[in-house]
């Protein structure tokens, strides 16, 4: 059995980190996890929920929060100029702050250019499709507008979110490297187990060592440190 990454310790300050991606990508269902499994390590965060949830989604993790104990406090999304503010005045000292985004969307007078703007690091959700490559290079557009207006600007990583087998992971994984992108080697994986990603919503979530969702929050909190 191999011994767990170290759980690495954050700057005083703490981080600001987004979850972006379409809508279905898993992101409220992975960031119940990460909250989770966050507790255990013993590293302080909050969430702020920015997300609107699509008519096929189960709901906001806000909505998961309210019903369980996720181990760390979920706040509803303040009016989109105020989120950037709000994000650093809730951030923990040597913590997290977590926000939630809705599905994406390259829309100036909506808020993921403010949340990208609000945040250190973006994980950008991609599931294996075709079409992924292209939202990638839509949040990295996103990036460069705010670099060429002199605003603060994240830095972005991908993670393949809803992976089930096949290749068409590893094919996606290879397409977004070749073109530059940080990719994480954890994947968050669907599962339609009654244990799994696609029944948890309104339940507790179960933190194991050495699982997936523990290597990806680990290695997640790496790349957050650095």
């Amino acid at each position: 059995m191999t011994n767990p990454r170290p759980v690495p310790v954050l700057p005083a300050g703490g981080r600001r980190v987004a979850f972006m991606g379409k809508g279905g990508a898993g992101k409220s269902t992975l960031l119940a996890y990460l909250i989770a499994h966050l507790k255990k390590y013993g590293v302080p965060c909050v969430a702020i929920d920015t997300d609107v949830p699509g008519k096929n989604e189960h709901g906001t993790l806000y909505t998961h929060a309210s019903a369980v104990d996720l181990g760390a406090p979920v706040y509803p999304a303040p009016a989109v100029p105020q989120i950037r503010q709000e994000a650093q005045r809730l951030c923990p000292e040597k913590g997290l702050c977590l926000l939630d985004t809705s599905a994406w969307e390259k829309k100036d007078e909506g808020p993921h250019l403010t949340v990208m703007s609000a945040v250190d690091k973006v994980f950008l959700c991609l599931q294996p499709t075709p079409n992924e490559v292209d939202r990638a290079t839509s949040a990295l557009g996103y990036v460069e507008q705010l670099k060429n207006t002199g605003a603060p600007y994240p830095e972005v990583h991908v993670i393949l979110t809803m992976v089930g087998q096949g290749v068409a992971p590893d094919k996606l994984e290879a397409k977004l490297q070749a073109a530059g992108y940080p990719v994480l080697a954890s994947r968050f994986k669907f599962s339609g187990a009654l244990s799994g990603p696609a029944h948890i919503f309104k339940k507790p979530i179960r933190v194991k060592d050495g699982s997936a969702m523990d290597r990806m929050s680990r290695e997640i909190l790496e790349v957050v440190a650095r």
